[in-house]
């Protein structure tokens, strides 16, 4: 009867600035575009994380013991065959107090300064482009849901005001009116403080529909 052996993968990321975060996650198998996205996210410079890159492992669950691990999974950088190298690296090596074996790969990250590692044979840098793209689609997608609610809200509180200004005329309230002072002896409907310029309305309605437009032009290219 055979030993079924129980496994979990994880991802770690790779952090190398001071903010704290959770940098080690369960997934459900290596999946190289869903940790680079969730590296690109997590890198935040705000709150001074900053991510270089990620490795996958996994573990037997019953001893934690590590069976499998993969390189590292740069997000960016230069690699150079020591000991031909430029003068950043030259510089870093000479401030950190290390030196690599003649013919050693190295990676140099610029990204967020010089940074000076080891590169294995089972590392790798990863190509970003196509994830950072299914990112701002992600973006782009959240805020045109986000504008198109915003000129719902926006047009039916309008209409509300104007049919409550109906309303009182109708019903001879004037004094529930809002008005605002246009001038020494002049007023005017003060509708969403407006301050008497309805154009105010049309323009942030006009500019709002244009950026749907651009946006869903941007997202069906």
């Amino acid at each position: 009867m055979g030993f079924y052996v129980m496994t979990q993968s994880y991802v770690q990321y790779l952090n190398v600035g001071l903010g704290l975060i959770n940098n080690t996650e369960p997934i459900s198998d290596w999946n190289i575009d869903d940790a680079i996205e969730s590296a690109l996210m997590l890198d935040d410079n705000s709150s001074d994380v900053r991510i270089i890159g990620f490795r996958f492992y996994d573990i037997e669950t019953t001893t934690n013991n590590v069976i499998r691990r993969s390189g590292i999974y740069y997000l960016q950088g230069d690699i150079y065959t020591f000991p031909k190298i430029d003068q950043e690296i030259t510089d870093f090596i000479k401030n950190a107090h290390i030196d690599f074996p003649r013919g050693q790969q190295i990676i140099k990250i610029k990204k967020p300064y010089v940074l000076v590692y080891r590169y294995n044979e089972d590392d790798t840098i990863v190509n970003v482009e196509s994830v950072l793209s299914k990112i701002q689609a992600k973006k782009d997608e959240e805020e045109l849901a986000s504008l198109k609610s915003e000129i719902i809200r926006y047009k039916n509180n309008l209409l509300q005001e104007l049919k409550n200004i109906s309303d009182a005329i109708d019903n001879s309230n004037y004094h529930t009116i809002n008005l605002a002072d246009i001038s020494e002896t002049g007023k005017a409907l003060n509708i969403m403080d407006d301050n008497g310029d309805f154009s105010k309305h049309i323009e942030y309605l006009r500019n709002t529909r244009l950026s749907i437009l651009n946006l869903e032009k941007k997202l069906n290219s």
